[in-house]
């Protein structure tokens, strides 16, 4: 089945029908070579031309008619099914010859990197990076195409416009019948919403993480499931203790706690999730310098979706000072 467009061109010169014509070929051409990658076979070029005409590199195109109308013969409608999965994904989907000349682009492709597809096609895929990053582009194509799957390869594109976009790029050969490489499935991926959301993600830690430390207040969980415990850096510098040095686990918790009340935190923390109640407790810390100081801690219960409790979640404070404060005002008194 041949598909045909017809093309309104009553007010155009024969010079932009034949650009027309053009990049309605290469469209379909892209759809038609993405269609046979996906079902397994190398990508064919069939035509139905009228008066045609031969473009550089086999791209084959025929059109005909009158002054009120010309028709152009295109290649075969790819499947409705695939067509639309290509059309309606959120990631560009294109493809390469073995010399990284790019041979298809559809619709998301031309939206994500701003060029449409007589712009692009059988040019180096590289080119569609900035510079400095081209040569670190072209490394991981010939890479891809000497048989390795290349998966969120993060880089930077630059459209047309000049405005800079982050980009995931993951890449897969395909081989013809004889299983020689043939080409390469592109799929980009905007990442700008990821970046931004890690930007943001970033700067809220690093307030958190000003804001403890200036109130001398560490955050800390325990999820009861896997045993995990989690230290913000404040709560790891109350308890004198080096990230690297701590395994994040329950008991590895319990061991930096004074022996005397190791075991009553221990019950206070279980009965905690337990009952689904809150919990506050001050207990012992002696630190690698043989010194010992107070610690105070409180949390809330974390619920699963079942609606029970699975762990705790607070905060703790050094009060040595407090302590010693509170010490030497009993002894005034009595």
């Amino acid at each position: 089945m041949v598909r045909l467009v017809t093309l309104r061109v009553s007010s155009l010169s024969s010079g932009a029908v034949t650009r027309i014509a053009k990049r309605e070929v290469l469209r379909w051409r892209s759809a038609r070579c993405i269609r046979d990658i996906l079902l397994g076979s190398v990508p064919g070029e069939r035509v139905a031309p009228h008066h045609t005409f031969q473009e550089s590199r086999g791209v084959v195109m025929g059109a005909h008619g009158n002054a009120q109308e010309r028709m152009v013969s295109l290649y075969p409608a790819p499947g409705p099914l695939l067509e639309a999965i290509i059309e309606m994904s959120d990631d560009a989907i294109f493809t390469c010859d073995p010399q990284g000349r790019i041979t298809s682009w559809g619709a998301t492709a031309e939206r994500l990197f701003g060029r449409q597809v007589e712009d692009v096609h059988e040019g180096p895929l590289e080119v569609l990076f900035p510079r400095h990053l081209a040569r670190d582009v072209r490394a991981v194509v010939v890479t891809a195409l000497a048989g390795d799957r290349i998966r969120h390869y993060e880089s930077e594109i630059v459209r047309p416009d000049g405005m800079p976009l982050p980009v995931s790029l993951s890449m897969r050969p395909f081989s013809g019948h004889d299983d020689v490489p043939v080409g390469l499935v592109v799929i980009a991926r905007d990442v700008t919403e990821q970046r931004v959301a890690q930007a943001t993600l970033a700067e809220v830690d690093a307030r958190t993480m000003e804001g403890e430390a200036l109130a001398h207040i560490g955050s800390w969980l325990w999820d009861v499931r896997t045993g995990v415990v989690q230290w913000s850096a404040e709560f790891h510098r109350i308890h004198a203790v080096d990230p690297l040095d701590f395994d994040g686990t329950f008991e590895s918790y319990l061991e930096l706690i004074h022996p005397e009340d190791r075991d009553r935190m221990r019950k206070a923390m279980t009965e905690s999730v337990d009952s689904g109640r809150q919990f506050n407790a001050e207990y012992r810390v002696i630190c690698p310098d043989q010194e010992v100081h107070f610690v105070q801690v409180r949390a809330q219960p974390t619920f699963g979706s079942t609606g029970k409790a699975v762990g705790l979640r607070g905060i703790g404070q050094d009060i040595t000072d407090h302590i010693g404060s509170r010490v030497r005002t009993d002894q005034q008194g009595s």
